[in-house]
């Protein structure tokens, strides 16, 4: 995906907000700021691949800023705690349905949970704790989920998950746990130290024991999403195995919305900006997405 003209202000709102929230020095932070916005105006243009620019910058200021890692180790395992603590309640409930509800509710379950994002300059990312009754009444504008459903249900599928943020990955268990219940194998792929923003990375799933829940955990790289000019022969031999791929979050659309892995592909989001609400559909801005496009 191209950015929008509103992408420049979030790149470097964003940016500059973690610069911020480093340990460095009133000083330092004034001078970094300066040099990781003139990167952004030298990069930004309407033809560069909008999360390869957002993986270049955000390398950069980690580069000058090592520190903003550390706050994202905060945030990320902040994220998590706060998850877990309401896990056994979504658990609970999800237990009570059976079949297609209980599915839909879980996947209505894991868009929400892609609120819990910090990389998107007008997101203020969800803190509070979820309940059933948020999920139930959450408004859905583009629903793929009964064709989901009617692909995973019948069993035999090899899926492989593209991981988003922390917290979110902490629901993401729920329904991934109910498509290997399903007769399916789920294979994680997660991001490689030091990671993107909040995104989950291979030290945060072992925490979370992802390993023990997944049929295989996949390390990809440091980038946004999952872009194909830079996986290793481990992870395309991986993406080869499998039948369907289900991509978490915005960054994943944005970047397979226009290239093809040759698989088909699941998107479950919540747009959290205008350009993404825009490419996927008119007023789908704050609202749940699940796009499934050659299944």
């Amino acid at each position: 995906m191209k950015p929008g003209p509103e992408c420049l202000r979030c790149l470097i709102t964003t940016r500059l907000k973690e610069v911020e929230k480093s340990s460095l020095s009133d000083t330092e932070k004034f001078i970094v700021s300066k040099m990781i916005a003139g990167k952004i105006l030298e990069l930004f243009n309407p033809d560069v691949e909008l999360t390869k620019l957002a993986t270049s910058i955000f390398k950069y200021s980690v580069s000058l800023a090592p520190s903003i890692i550390e706050y994202y180790r905060l945030v990320k395992k902040a994220s998590n705690k706060k998850a877990l603590e309401s896990l056994s309640l979504h658990r609970e409930y999800a237990g009570k349905l059976d079949g297609y509800e209980r599915f839909e509710y879980l996947v209505k379950l894991s868009a929400i949970a892609n609120l819990i994002d910090y990389g998107v300059a007008d997101h203020n990312p969800v803190e509070n704790t979820l309940t059933p009754k948020t999920i139930i009444e959450y408004p859905v504008v583009v629903n793929d989920i009964s064709k989901l459903y009617s692909v995973l249900s019948r069993g035999g599928k090899t899926i492989a998950w593209l991981f988003d943020n922390s917290g979110e990955v902490v629901y993401d268990t729920l329904l991934v746990s109910e498509i290997k219940s399903l007769g399916n194998k789920v294979y994680g792929l997660v991001k490689e130290e030091p990671g993107f923003q909040n995104d989950v990375t291979i030290s945060d799933a072992l925490e979370l024991q992802l390993d023990k829940l997944l049929d295989k955990l996949v390390v990809y790289g440091s980038t946004s999403s999952i872009h194909i000019e830079a996986l290793n022969n481990r992870v395309k031999e991986v993406l080869g195995e499998v039948d369907l791929i289900i991509a978490k979050g915005m960054s994943h659309y944005e970047y397979l919305s226009e290239v093809d892995l040759g698989k088909p592909v699941c998107f479950i989001l919540i747009p959290k900006c205008d350009v993404v609400a825009r490419a996927i559909k008119e007023g789908s801005k704050g609202k749940i997405v699940v796009l499934c496009r050659g299944v």
